[in-house]
């Protein structure tokens, strides 16, 4: 998420309030070095009332301009603020390491400070040495933030310490950002989901239903059961296993489990067998057989025509 999006969010969030980001006056030589001493006594103080961290936290520039005799120099603090948000999040056995770490990063800092004025005064010509080192082709690309990339950081610590007092516990932009996007990939990942298992279905539960214009117990079941063997001599199994069907149906009509109805559909028929009727169990099976096969287009086989008939024959179909 850029810094520019980051801002219009938080300014959605509070309204536009004045707003000041990184007015600090250059420091002194003197002055980074006093700041730093003050930061090292602040550590002190966190060592011994840890929620002084928050207040510590919030008082950090995300950097410094130091203003020397001949050149300006930005000196970065993130460290201090990722340091300061570590250990606000860490368990208390890690808490005494991070602090050790940032009071060792401080005091490498002023002591570099020290180094450097001191260097003011040193040898002319080993200055002049290492100008003409750093002029060098491979040095030309080394530089410090630009103006706008100071200005973007100060306007993101800015705002980052603006959402901690507003909201002290809620995660922040970045993690935000993470969060929705999970949410919709769940989200997404469910209505696919959902879609698949529905589709996968309506072969079968949203099939067109066929209305037989004819009532299957005027013709013998045997006769119809004939013919589906006769088709599965000749290796057509679809047809075999609708006819199949059709010599159960009769089967079952002309004992009486229905009365004869030319409006009834083949999985009416199975609604209309008692749920306690032994003839409801192997009929399911002949009837999902039948659907799969003629309906739902699957190619049938052998394999499939002989278990059909070992449920059909389940229903007196024998013969």
């Amino acid at each position: 998420m850029t810094i520019w999006l980051r801002t219009a969010i938080f300014f959605a969030i509070v309204g536009f309030t004045g707003f000041a980001v990184g007015d600090e006056a250059p420091l002194s030589l003197a002055n980074y070095k006093s700041r730093l001493d003050q930061y090292s006594s602040e550590i002190q103080k966190v060592v011994e009332h840890h929620e002084y961290a928050v207040d510590f936290y919030r008082e950090v520039p995300s950097a410094f301009q130091v203003q020397t005799q001949s050149v300006a120099i930005t000196v970065s603090m993130e460290f201090l603020h990722k340091g300061l948000e570590t250990f606000l999040k860490s368990a208390p056995a890690s808490k005494p390491t991070i602090l050790s770490q940032l009071t060792e990063r401080i005091r490498a800092m002023r002591a570099e400070a020290d180094g450097f004025e001191q260097a003011r005064t040193g040898d002319p010509a080993a200055r002049e040495r290492l100008n003409r080192i750093l002029s060098a082709r491979e040095f030309g690309r080394v530089r410090g933030p630009t103006e706008l990339e100071l200005l973007e950081e100060r306007i993101r610590d800015w705002i980052n310490r603006k959402l901690d007092k507003l909201f002290p516990t809620a995660p922040d932009l970045d993690q935000l950002g993470q969060i929705f996007v999970w949410i919709v990939i769940a989200i997404v990942s469910s209505i696919l989901a959902v879609w698949l298992f529905r589709r996968s279905r309506e072969r079968l539960l949203d099939r067109p239903k066929e209305i037989v214009p004819f009532v299957p117990s005027e013709r013998s079941w045997r006769a119809w059961l004939a013919e589906a063997r006769d088709k599965a001599t000749l290796g057509q199994w679809r047809e075999a296993i609708r006819l199949g069907f059709w010599a159960g149906v009769s089967r079952l009509e002309s004992d009486g489990v229905w009365r004869p109805d030319k409006a009834r559909t083949p999985r009416e028929y199975l609604n209309a067998i008692p749920s306690l009727s032994e003839n409801k169990g192997p009929f399911a099976a002949v009837t999902r057989a039948f659907e799969v096969a003629w309906y739902g287009g699957r190619p049938a086989s052998a394999g499939d025509f002989e278990r059909f008939m070992a449920e059909l024959e389940k229903l007196g179909c024998r013969g």
